[in-house]
């Protein structure tokens, strides 16, 4: 179905993607998580996938479809290769650009069920590895060269580095090959909890962005950032990450959502070539709509996968999509989900949580713009979070929390290394499941 003008984008806010998630489902409100990891030879500690290293992507990718029972695999239709390994046992694993292993869980009502998925989807991966990959979960990759190829070339990596090349001012290539997150998937189901949480979210993201902060080296030196990975994704590319400037607080949350992703950049019209595709800062979707480019006009597929192709802070789906948090340490996942999860729980819940932010005098008119260090709200909110979590009885919950409390203390002791090699050496494992399940025993 054809678009037909630009007040077509503001009706679809009760159509594609958006208005959905505004209490259109039913049933048990649940979370999963999305991880993605760095792999190394464990010989050479070369990346997966480079000259020094015994397995690529896409060995790996197909060992874990042979070894996983009845799993599924999906290719790449322009040039043929495994994307994803889809699990009956619930999830799959895919890869990024740059060759991070990711696995996303399915969703669980419960961080127990959800911690077990994670743990035995984990051990496939180990079984595939056959030892010859070493991993690490860190925001960045601490040891790969400035110029890691695309690990992955199927053909929509190829147009995001076209597109990415033609703006080498900003970071997109490094967000696509060295980049790494652990994302949490919230539903809230209702459209007075849906509005509070999303609204509740947008504050978090800055509150705690430092507190899930992991990301210290990059390229083979020590970042100056506290958080390497959030400097990159800040200077990506303005119109498609970020906070949304009009969101928070927005009247009509769903409808400046769509406004701002009208206004982003295309770098994917289907049908066309890869050389035809548009250059950043090219063709935006609204131009798009009003004008056509090269012959084609937007459809509504063309604005569900667009909007696919947006990478702010938070993605509005049919669940909210957090995406602001650095991979943390494999005994260290679970404590982001745990945490949004507990404090995103309920009407009840998320008003205590506005009552922590207003007696920390934090000033939300300016929130979105401030550089201030809100170090201070850290531990009330994660306190906070482990006592809605141990009233739920969830006990891999608390127990997450509280050691991500003490690894907060102790994260520049953890980051101490002679070099970014040696910090690898120190913090890989062979066995991440173990290492995930370390404080949850």
């Amino acid at each position: 179905m054809s678009l037909q003008n630009s007040a077509d984008i503001e009706n679809m806010c009760s159509r594609v993607w958006i208005k959905p998630i505004k209490g259109n489902r039913a049933g048990i409100e649940k979370m999963g998580l999305e991880m993605e990891m760095h792999a190394f030879d464990s010989k050479t500690l070369a990346p997966i996938g480079t000259e020094n290293s015994k397995l690529n992507i896409q060995t790996l990718l197909k060992r874990i479809g042979e070894i996983a029972p009845d799993a599924k695999l999906k290719y790449d239709e322009a040039t043929g290769l495994i994307t994803t390994v889809f699990l009956k046992s619930g999830g799959n694993f895919s890869a990024e650009p740059g060759g991070q292993v990711e696995y996303s869980s399915d969703p669980y009502e419960k961080l127990s069920d959800l911690s077990e998925n994670v743990a035995d989807s984990l051990k496939l991966l180990e079984k595939a590895s056959a030892g010859e990959l070493f991993f690490l979960s860190h925001g960045t990759n601490p040891i790969a060269a400035d110029d890691q190829p695309l690990l992955l070339p199927k053909e929509r990596y190829k147009i995001m580095t076209r597109y990415f090349n033609s703006a080498p001012y900003l970071r997109g290539i490094d967000m696509m090959r060295h980049s790494a997150t652990v994302q949490a998937n919230v539903d809230i189901f209702g459209d007075e909890n849906w509005e509070d949480a999303v609204n509740l979210t947008l504050v978090l993201i800055p509150l705690t962005s430092k507190l899930f902060a992991n990301s210290k080296y990059f390229k083979n030196k020590k970042s100056q950032f506290y958080s390497e990975r959030q400097e990159i994704w800040a200077n990506m590319d303005p119109s498609r990450s970020g906070i949304p400037a009009n969101l928070p607080f927005a009247e009509n949350i769903e409808c400046e959502y769509a406004i701002w992703g009208k206004k982003a950049f295309v770098f994917f019209v289907d049908g066309l070539p890869i050389e035809e595709q548009p250059l950043y800062g090219e063709l935006t979707f609204e131009h798009w709509l009003k004008n056509g480019y090269k012959g084609t006009k937007p459809t509504v597929e063309s604005w569900e996968t667009h909007l696919g192709t947006l990478f702010p802070h938070l993605r509005l789906r049919d669940f909210l999509e957090i995406r602001h948090i650095d991979a943390q340490p494999f005994e260290h996942t679970l404590a982001p989900i745990a945490f949004f999860s507990a404090v995103l729980k309920s009407r009840k819940v998320r008003s205590q949580v506005w009552e922590i932010i207003k007696s920390e005098n934090i000033d939300l008119k300016n929130l979105f713009h401030s550089q201030e260090d809100y170090s201070k709200v850290h531990f009330p909110l994660l306190d906070f979070a482990s006592s809605v979590l141990e009233d739920l009885k969830e006990k891999e919950g608390v127990q997450s929390l509280k050691a991500y409390k003490k690894f907060v203390e102790q994260k520049n002791d953890y980051w101490q290394a002679e070099n970014a090699l040696n910090f690898v050496k120190k913090n890989n494992t062979l066995f991440p499941s173990e290492e995930f399940l370390k404080h949850l025993k």
